[in-house]
C-alpha cells in the first residue's frame, strides 16, 4: 500500500522535476566557472555594503559607543554613594583621645585621677 502511495507522489513529481531542469539548467563547468562566481560574489557583496541598513547599523553603534563612554564616565561616577565611614576604629579614637587631651588643657585634674 505504501508503495503504491509513494510511486503515485513520485509520477506527480516527475513532471515537476522536469519543469525545474528546463527552467534551471546546469552551469556550464569551465576555467571562468569560478572567477564568474566570484565576481558575482564580490557584486552583491558591494551592493549590501551601500545599503542604508549598513550606515545606519554604523550610525547605532556610534551612538552606543558614544553613551557608553558618557555613562561610565560621568553619570556612573556622579551615582555612586559616598563611603559612610571615612575613617576606621583606630583613626576615630585617636581624634576622640586628641580632643579629649586638647579639652583638658588648663582645666585642673581633681586629685587621684591619673592623667
Amino acid at each position: 500500500m505504501e508503495q503504491m502511495d509513494r510511486d503515485r507522489m513520485n509520477d506527480s513529481l516527475d513532471p515537476l522535476w522536469a519543469e525545474y531542469r528546463e527552467a534551471c539548467p546546469d552551469p556550464e563547468a569551465s576555467a571562468g566557472f569560478m572567477p564568474q562566481m566570484w565576481r558575482s560574489i564580490e557584486t552583491r557583496r558591494n551592493a549590501i555594503s551601500s545599503s542604508w541598513f549598513r550606515v545606519w547599523a554604523q550610525v547605532w553603534l556610534a551612538t552606543a559607543v558614544a553613551l557608553t563612554i558618557v555613562m561610565g564616565a560621568i553619570v556612573i561616577p556622579r551615582l555612586q554613594n559616598a563611603p559612610m565611614y571615612e575613617a576606621n576604629y583606630v583613626d576615630v579614637l585617636a581624634a576622640a583621645d586628641s580632643v579629649a587631651d586638647s579639652a583638658g588643657d588648663g582645666v585642673p585634674i581633681p586629685p587621684g585621677e591619673p592623667e
